[in-house]
């Protein structure tokens, strides 16, 4: 979030409307609520996987 406020100059609510606005744009979205089984995985991935330096150092 904070390199695209950076980037843009906006305000970080202002980029993250836009951000919703684009993506939903693009690939359409749903209003609903994140489920508790959704929650966990989440964690499990942000901790095994997200949270790794072979992920965190990784250069694309």
């Amino acid at each position: 979030m904070d390199p695209l406020r950076r980037q843009t100059g906006l305000p970080r609510e202002a980029v993250i409307d836009r951000m919703i606005t684009s993506f939903g744009g693009r690939y359409g979205l749903t209003q609903g609520k994140v489920t508790d089984e959704e929650l966990t995985r989440a964690r499990e991935l942000a901790r095994a996987k997200f949270g790794s330096a072979e992920w965190t150092a990784r250069v694309p």
